[in-house]
C-alpha cells in the first residue's frame, strides 16, 4: 500500500512539473516609450503637484516627471531604497543633510516631506544617463530643474520595517 502511494505521489509530481514546464514563465512587462511619454504629457497638462507626475510600469517601478514651474518637495523615505536613472533633462539634486521644518502632513509611514528644502546636503548636477541610489532615510530634493522638466525612472523598494531616520 505504501509503495502504491509513493508511486502515485511521484507520478503526480512528474505531471505537475511537466505541466509547469510546458506553460513557461510569463512574458516581460512592457510599456513602449511613446505610451509612457503620452501618459506623462497628459498627466502634466493638469498637474501642479510638487511631487510631479508618474506612470507606473509595475509595482515599485515608475517613470516620474517633475516640472520646474512648481515648488519641489524635499523628501525622505525612511523604509525604502530608491534608484533613479535620469532619462531626460537636467538639474541640481541635493542629497543628505536634514529636511528643513516645518514638515508637511505625513501621508504614509514611508514618506516625510517639506517644501522648505534641505540643510547641509550635497548638491549635484544630474543629467540624462546619470544613476543615483538613495539609501533609506536619505533626504533628497531637486533644488532646481533646467528647462521645463526632468524625467527619470524610479525604482523604490521597501527594505526595512524599522524606519531609518537621521532627522
Amino acid at each position: 500500500m505504501k509503495a502504491t502511494n509513493i508511486i502515485a505521489l511521484i507520478a503526480l509530481i512528474f505531471c505537475l512539473n511537466s505541466s509547469a514546464q510546458q506553460s513557461g514563465a510569463p512574458p516581460a512587462i512592457f510599456k513602449a516609450d511613446s505610451e509612457i511619454l503620452a501618459e506623462l504629457d497628459e498627466a502634466a497638462r493638469n498637474s501642479t503637484s510638487a511631487a510631479g507626475v508618474s506612470v507606473t510600469i509595475s509595482p515599485g517601478i515608475s517613470v516620474r516627471r517633475r516640472m520646474s514651474s512648481v515648488p519641489q518637495y524635499s523628501v525622505v523615505h525612511p523604509h525604502s531604497v530608491e534608484i533613479y536613472r535620469i532619462l531626460e533633462g537636467s538639474g541640481i539634486l541635493v542629497t543628505g543633510g536634514l529636511l528643513i521644518p516645518p514638515l508637511a502632513e505625513q501621508t504614509s509611514d514611508d514618506l516625510m516631506r517639506t517644501l522648505h528644502g534641505i540643510e547641509g546636503g550635497l548638491p549635484r548636477r544630474v543629467r540624462e544617463g546619470d544613476i543615483l541610489v538613495l539609501q533609506p532615510g536619505t533626504p533628497h530634493w531637486f533644488s532646481s530643474i533646467d528647462g521645463d522638466s526632468i524625467t527619470y525612472m524610479e525604482s523604490r523598494v521597501r527594505v526595512t520595517t524599522a524606519p531609518i531616520r537621521y532627522q
